[in-house]
């Protein structure tokens, strides 16, 4: 007996794969370079699947950064008012995306995407990026400097850590990479047994 064709929607896409299918070819031949199409083919999904999965291709790079800024606006709500300095502040809200990269497999993965933005500096301009900021902003009152030119600094220096994290093949973690940065440009210095 002959089976008929299914039709309808195909089985459903994984958007994991797809993502690190992306990031191989975004490593390979540079962000810019690499089209929509290009990706669909690589992933073996039509283009159609891959615009619903990733509406943008840099949400192909910035994958879960959505569930990440839902996260965020979360422990924003527990942070604020909390008369946590600064640093504190901001390692309690990098804490839950941080700490799973001290898994090597994790890391590895991270330290790719890291680099691909570092590359293609135009994805720091992602959306979701922008509300971070603005819920990182909400954490700071009136002060001599504006709260989302606060937030925006905070955000620079997490990058600058994480970018320095990944070229580094250390045992350093993203979250001591962080905490070093913030304790550098606060002119804090390190003391011995804190982390």
């Amino acid at each position: 007996m002959q089976s008929t064709p299914r039709r309808g929607r195909p089985p459903s896409a994984d958007p994991s794969k797809i993502a690190r299918v992306a990031l191989r070819l975004f490593e390979r031949n540079g962000f810019d370079a690499v089209t929509m199409h290009e990706v669909a083919d690589a992933a073996k999904v039509s283009v159609r699947t891959l615009f619903r999965l990733f509406p943008t291709k840099s949400d192909l790079v910035w994958e879960g950064l959505k569930e990440i800024r839902v996260v965020v606006a979360s422990r924003v709500a527990e942070v604020r008012g909390s008369g946590l300095s600064l640093r504190a502040a901001v390692l309690a809200l990098a804490e839950p995306f941080l700490k799973p990269m001290e898994d090597p497999a994790v890391a590895r993965l991270a330290r790719r995407r890291l680099r691909v933005i570092a590359d293609a500096p135009a994805l720091l301009g992602h959306e979701t990026l922008r509300e971070i900021e603005a819920d990182v902003a909400s954490l700071f009152g009136p002060s001599s400097a504006p709260p989302a030119l606060v937030a925006r600094a905070v955000v620079g220096v997490a990058f600058a850590a994480l970018f320095w994290w990944a070229e580094q093949e250390s045992a350093v973690t993203p979250l001591d990479a962080l905490d070093a940065a913030l304790r550098g440009v606060a002119g804090e210095p390190e003391r011995r047994g804190d982390s």
